[in-house]
């Protein structure tokens, strides 16, 4: 990768199926992807560590990893190992409506560099080994997307370091939520294997209920304001959002299987239908019900 940032009109591919723009940084390579026309199997590979995100329409991916191919769609992103090959479906793309996807490859020195001002090593790690690692957007999430590409588009003389700035913001996002959900992957398995693996596994055994947080100052064997403040540290959110967050996700499971809004509201712990879809519109984007339209459809 180039230290010097420019926009390189050498590496633009004008084809129906790969028409490719980039944006070179220190560490970091910005491409968008438009594909006009339906084309199955279509080869990638990546030389770093790649974010995957889309914007428009729809990819199915294909991995050895993979029994059968994996759809994504906008809100969801996916990453690629260094090195790793996946093939790509676009079963929907046409000239009128083409299938937009937003990649950011970042090389492994700036990965480790930033998972260790994190604090988090051993999950840049793990990442650089999970090429079928999906994630699911918040809108905040959401949001750093659109700056990027507005940075990207629009030729601003500070474009540079816009770029700089949300592609680092994903990368903590992403580092971020591959923690957690190591985290609890463990605390499944073995719920006493450490304090905070013991929190998490009662939080989301009591998703239904409601979640007193003295008791998981008991079960960190903390006081109250100790627990708040390596609770904090520890994920980056108070324990009262985080509660919010785990509740959030489940419900966003449970509509994508069909679920009604009502039982998947009372399920998550949330005692108001009109709360509930104004939280999950709030973190989200879209309402439970037009959520779950969309997965239906």
């Amino acid at each position: 990768m180039q230290a010097t940032p420019h926009y390189d009109s050498l590496e633009r591919l004008d084809t129906l199926i790969d028409h490719r723009s980039v944006f070179n940084a220190d560490g970091v390579q910005l491409c968008m992807y438009d594909t006009y026309q339906f084309s199955e199997h279509i080869p990638f590979k990546a030389d770093e560590m790649m974010f995957c995100a889309m914007i428009q329409g729809r990819k199915v991916m294909h991995h050895e990893s993979l029994s059968q191919g994996r759809d994504f769609t906008p809100g969801q992103s996916f990453v690629i190992a260094p090195s790793e090959k996946v093939a790509i479906d676009f079963p929907d793309a046409t000239l009128s409506t083409p299938t937009r996807c937003l990649t950011i490859e970042i090389d492994t020195q700036k990965l480790h560099q930033v998972a260790q001002q994190m604090r988090i090593q051993h999950t840049s790690e793990s990442i650089e080994q999970a090429p079928t690692l999906q994630l699911t957007h918040s809108a905040s999430t959401q949001s750093v997307y659109q700056r990027l590409i507005s940075a990207f588009t629009e030729n601003e003389q500070d474009r540079a370091l816009l770029i700089e700035l949300a592609s680092t913001e994903l990368l903590v996002r992403l580092l971020r939520e591959q923690d957690h959900q190591a985290l609890l992957k463990c605390a499944q398995q073995d719920p006493h294997a450490s304090v905070w693996h013991a929190v998490v596994a009662h939080i989301d055994a009591n998703l239904a209920q409601l979640i007193d947080v003295e008791s998981l100052c008991s079960l960190a064997c903390m006081s109250r304001s100790k627990f708040f403040n390596a609770f904090r540290s520890r994920f980056g959110l108070s324990p009262q959002a985080y509660i919010l967050a785990r509740r959030l996700n489940k419900a966003r499971q449970l509509l994508s299987q069909g679920k009604n809004v009502t039982a998947v509201c009372f399920e998550t712990g949330f005692n108001s239908v009109s709360h509930f879809s104004r939280r999950f519109k709030s973190h989200f984007g879209a309402s439970p019900r037009a959520f779950r339209q969309q997965e239906l459809n």
